[in-house]
């Protein structure tokens, strides 16, 4: 079973969290609101909980009381609908969650060839205050439509939520791995992977070498639904990833979960999450991948 944390936001209390935002976006018009980011949606990002009553949109707060903004990404099409990017900031200038909003059809028409890798790769760019508040530099959604190894794993339709810490130019230079085998074995030093995560053998190109938690359900007799990855190259920390499976997602369930952290970061003063969340908004129909409760490092 996944592990157990007891987590507290910024503020010091353990609650949960709701996003519930003004719009600071510049998206193109559609008649199909649920399925496009139309210039007048306000994107209404609500994290349900049904011992807190949602706050009115000119007036949101985080689960700590503070008023924030969120801040979009541009539209990027995905299947049959969009995706893209947002960020949560507070009037202090804090960074409180950072994910991906993806439209209910996003989820159909994607492609169904598993090696056709560059039609199921969608890159979204973040608004310039998130490159600045965290560390992450872009995010990239893979879709996998049959998984991938090892087998009786990870070989479930799931989707890759990359959150990188490197530009897009240099993930894309990240070749194949038997021609540059010492970059993806080139581990960063101790102390900035979590414990219990372990290298997995080898690695993926415009992606590197990926560790898993050695906890997870999965690796332990148990069935793939979401798991939290990170990944490295040439001795850094490149990404962190919820790995989500198309299920998951569709059975617009709410799930939070905490994940194990380094001794040290770089780069160093920026907002780092300790939580991921995965939900569905049942009013516009969209869900959502986050990662919050962030601490400056």
């Amino acid at each position: 079973m996944y592990e157990t944390i007891t987590s507290l936001c910024h503020c010091g209390f353990l609650v949960t969290t709701i996003f519930n935002s003004c719009s600071k976006s510049n998206m193109e018009t559609s008649s199909l609101p649920n399925d496009n980011f139309a210039l007048s949606d306000t994107a209404k990002v609500i994290m349900p909980d049904p011992g807190i009553e949602a706050l009115a949109q000119n007036d949101a707060r985080n689960e700590c009381g503070e008023k924030y903004n969120t801040f979009y990404g541009p539209t990027i099409h995905m299947g049959n609908g969009h995706v893209r990017s947002w960020i949560n900031i507070s009037h202090d200038n804090k960074a409180l969650a950072i994910g991906y909003e993806i439209t209910n059809n996003a989820l159909e028409g994607l492609p169904a060839d598993p090696t056709a890798f560059a039609a199921s790769t969608f890159v979204l760019p973040l608004h310039q205050k998130a490159r600045a508040l965290t560390p992450f530099d872009h995010l990239v959604i893979n879709w996998n439509v049959h998984g991938h190894e090892p087998a009786h794993v990870f070989d479930i339709p799931h989707f890759d939520f990359h959150f990188y810490k490197i530009s897009e130019a240099e993930q894309m230079a990240i070749s194949p791995y038997p021609l540059a085998p010492a970059m993806f074995d080139n581990n960063p030093p101790e102390g900035y992977m979590p414990p219990l995560y372990f290298h997995i053998p080898e690695g993926v190109p415009q992606m590197g070498a990926h560790w898993a938690n050695q906890l997870s359900p999965e690796l332990n007799g148990g069935v793939f639904t979401h798991t939290f990855i990170y990944g490295s190259y040439d001795g850094k920390v490149t990404f962190e990833e919820p790995m989500i499976t198309l299920a998951i997602l569709q059975s617009g369930n709410t799930i939070h979960q905490d994940f194990r952290q380094p001794l040290y970061f770089s780069p160093v003063n920026k907002y780092y999450p300790t939580r991921y969340n995965i939900w569905k908004d049942d009013d516009n129909h969209r869900h959502y991948v986050s990662l919050d409760m962030m601490i400056w490092r």
